[in-house]
């Protein structure tokens, strides 16, 4: 009899790209397990053999219905009576210490962020919420199985995991070849769309590249939280009229970002380093590397370096305003690439 695995959020779609596309697909290649999904709703989910999905309809703000929701996931996970249980947010964690008592089950805790400093970056009332979030951690974590760390550096942040942790990076998930056209300069700002992820710097890049190019155009696509960010985007994407915004308060399906990964020739990844990414590599640096799209990277920075290694990065300086020695040359792009990607920097391996 197949095992029964559940994997649980409270936010991330059930098609999310890492619980879904990334862990759910390879434990179904084994085909020995029965995986259940439970988290937010998506339109682009598809029914498939050996997963089943468990959508729930939640918003963000909803911060009342984020604790009634627990209630419900519990109730599912009783009626699917997992062998593991795989829970994908710090909210879960006292529902999967209930359940591991109840079931049985084994648990295992998917680190995706460093939950508790993340919060305690915006001010002093979500600092009392980042020590909350800490405090549960260390509290409950002598019940979970293992802790799978989407960073490596979390093994040194998060020293409640003690030995009990597997390093389960966020690497590109699949090479396809896709041919790029050149006849005119395509941009794209994928991902997180905030100002700690570089979106403003973004935006003044895409407004130079316009400058400099006849034939230009612009994407940025992605989840976005601030309004007031977003307001600014739109006003300063007005000023060229070749600047699309494909922003979402939910999280953007997974097909889409590819799509425009695809239809793109040009990244740019404009973080600074700061407290939240300074030990962090973005997903999106291992996708563009690895689907051969060049991308503008702060210079100096372990990013670059990385970026150079995969192949792909072009370095430029975002801490000062886009300047004349910046021309950036379609026939230099295919010398940043090695003639193979490293197979051990892909999530396959």
């Amino acid at each position: 009899m197949n095992k029964k695995i559940v994997i649980a959020s409270v936010l991330k779609p059930v098609d999310d790209v890492r619980s879904y596309w990334k862990i759910a697909q390879s434990l179904r290649q084994a085909n020995k397990y029965e995986i259940n999904i439970i988290g937010n709703a998506s339109k682009s989910i598809k029914q498939e053999s050996k997963i089943t999905f468990h959508a729930h309809r939640l918003r963000r703000t909803q911060y009342l219905k984020r604790i009634a929701i627990r209630y419900s996931i519990i109730q599912k996970t009783l009626r699917i009576k997992p062998d593991l249980l795989i829970i994908s947010t710090h909210e879960l964690l006292m529902c999967a210490l209930v359940l591991k008592c109840i079931t049985g089950c084994k648990t295992v805790y998917d680190v995706q962020e460093n939950y508790a400093r993340n919060a305690s970056m915006n001010g002093v009332f979500t600092q009392v919420i980042g020590h909350l979030i800490r405090l549960k951690e260390i509290i409950l974590a002598p019940f979970i199985d293992q802790f799978w760390l989407a960073e490596k550096c979390y093994e040194m942040e998060l020293s409640f995991t003690c030995n009990k942790s597997l390093i389960i990076e966020n690497k590109a998930l699949v090479q396809e070849k896709i041919p790029r056209s050149f006849l005119k300069m395509k941009a794209l700002f994928s991902g997180t769309i905030s100002e700690y992820s570089g979106a403003k710097v973004a935006m003044q890049w895409m407004q130079f590249l316009h400058s400099k190019y006849e034939k230009f155009e612009g994407i940025f696509i992605g989840q976005i939280h601030s309004q007031a960010l977003l307001r600014w985007l739109k006003k300063e994407a007005q000023k060229t009229n070749k600047i699309q915004l494909i922003c979402t308060t939910d999280p953007m399906p997974y097909e889409q970002i590819l799509e425009k990964i695809s239809w793109a020739n040009l990244g740019i990844i404009s973080y600074l380093p700061n407290q939240i990414n300074e030990s962090k590599f973005p997903t999106k640096l291992y996708e563009y590397s690895r689907y051969k799209l060049p991308y503008l990277v702060q210079e100096d920075t372990k990013w670059q370096k990385e970026g150079s290694r995969l192949g792909g990065a072009i370095p430029v300086d975002f801490k000062g305003p886009p300047g004349e020695k910046y021309r950036i040359k379609h026939e230099a792009f295919e010398s940043l690439f090695p003639s193979t990607y490293p197979t051990e920097d892909t999530w396959e391996s």
